[in-house]
């Protein structure tokens, strides 16, 4: 092989391996781009609070917000937003999934794709009513989406009772004080005056 075709084949390798170069990280900016920003965040919808910041009791509804968010100016077409809700259905019930299928598999939601616009995010929501207890544990609702919600379940608040006592028959009761209860007392009085009023009558009279 001469010279020139040496030089010649050399060049030609370093251009290809240019190429191939160039193809990787273009491949890999483009897939690193597609990737939106993922974050979970929760609502008890019964008490109206943050349900990170307050304890879920039995029979609450709690709200999840699924977002993507999209931090480059190229639309990322045809996304998937899956979350697994396995740490989340073993302590509540799902009552409203927003449209998702349930891949049993990987106990997840799944929604239908959708293109996330550049610089823009998309959401979905799913419910969840907290089941009664079944021991004297407090357990916690978990959710990973990027990252990780934990909401805690206590037990009931039992409602305390505002009705007084209620004196049993011939006991002491005190008086009814205002005005209502300045007429029973006159009117007491009055027919205490009376009754003897009465009987001293009959007596002089006999």
């Amino acid at each position: 092989m001469s010279r020139r075709s040496l030089i010649a084949l050399i060049v030609i390798l370093i251009l290809i391996g240019g190429i191939i170069y160039w193809v990787q990280r273009t491949k890999k900016e483009n897939n690193k781009a597609a990737t939106p920003v993922l974050s979970v965040a929760a609502r008890n919808q019964t008490q109206n609070a943050d349900a990170t910041s307050v304890t879920a009791r039995p029979q609450d509804t709690v709200v999840f917000t699924l977002t993507a968010e999209n931090q480059t100016d190229k639309t990322i077409p045809g996304y998937v937003i899956e979350a697994n809700i396995s740490e989340v259905t073993n302590v509540s019930t799902l009552i409203d999934a927003q449209g998702a299928s349930y891949n049993a598999g990987t106990s997840s939601l799944v929604w239908t794709p959708l293109d996330i616009p550049g610089e823009g995010s998309v959401q979905k929501q799913f419910s969840v009513r907290v089941n009664p207890l079944t021991d004297n544990s407090n357990p916690v609702m978990k959710i990973k989406f990027n990252n990780e919600l934990h909401v805690t379940i206590g037990k009931p608040v039992v409602a305390g009772s505002n009705t007084a006592a209620v004196t049993s028959p011939g006991s002491y009761q005190a008086p009814v004080t205002g005005p209502a209860g300045d007429l029973a007392v006159w009117l007491a009085l009055a027919a205490t005056g009376l009754y003897f009023g009465i009987r001293k009558y009959q007596t002089i009279k006999a």
